[in-house]
């Protein structure tokens, strides 16, 4: 637990564990969030359907 003092340096506030920990998560989560948001590229698509398509051919073999 770490303790911390308000800008006028009377009230002490206390910030546990358990609510850094919330915030870690809240802010992983949104840092996620908008990385699914932003969708895959085309040549990454392309790349990947190569690769499936290499790999369908190989199995027929």
């Amino acid at each position: 637990m770490r303790e911390r003092t308000s800008q006028t340096g009377t009230e002490p506030q206390q910030e546990t564990a358990t609510e850094a920990a919330q915030q870690i998560t809240d802010r992983l989560r949104q840092l996620y969030e908008s990385v699914q948001a932003e969708g895959i590229p085309d040549k990454f698509l392309d790349l990947l359907e190569r690769l499936d398509e290499a790999e369908q051919r190989s199995l027929k073999k």
